[in-house]
């Protein structure tokens, strides 16, 4: 009896931890696609952008402060943008990236 309420417990442990982290990637999903629609990405600069979204999450588990990754990850998204998607997305940017430190 005590094995199967254990065994339960992690079941469920193991169901609300695959929940979380598919309800991270589509909120991933949507933050680029919002980009892609304001900034016109092509479909390169959304999978490269999607990744460094996916790496920045994945990496502030493990760590306090934040802001240097933050920091990183805005680096490079701003990389994959030429100069006409790098006026637009300045104009969003601020809140874009409000959202992204929502997820982390």
């Amino acid at each position: 009896m005590k094995n199967l309420i254990l065994t339960l417990i992690f079941t469920l442990a193991i169901q609300f931890t695959n929940i979380i982290a598919q309800e991270k990637n589509e909120s991933i999903s949507n933050l680029v696609s919002t980009l892609k629609q304001k900034v016109l990405l092509n479909d390169d600069q959304t999978s490269s952008i999607e990744k460094v979204l996916t790496e920045l999450v994945s990496k502030s588990k493990t760590v306090e402060d934040k802001i240097p990754l933050i920091q990183d990850a805005q680096k490079k998204v701003e990389s994959y943008l030429d100069r006409k998607q790098k006026m637009k997305y300045d104009i969003i940017k601020n809140e874009w990236w409000k959202q992204v430190s929502a997820l982390l």
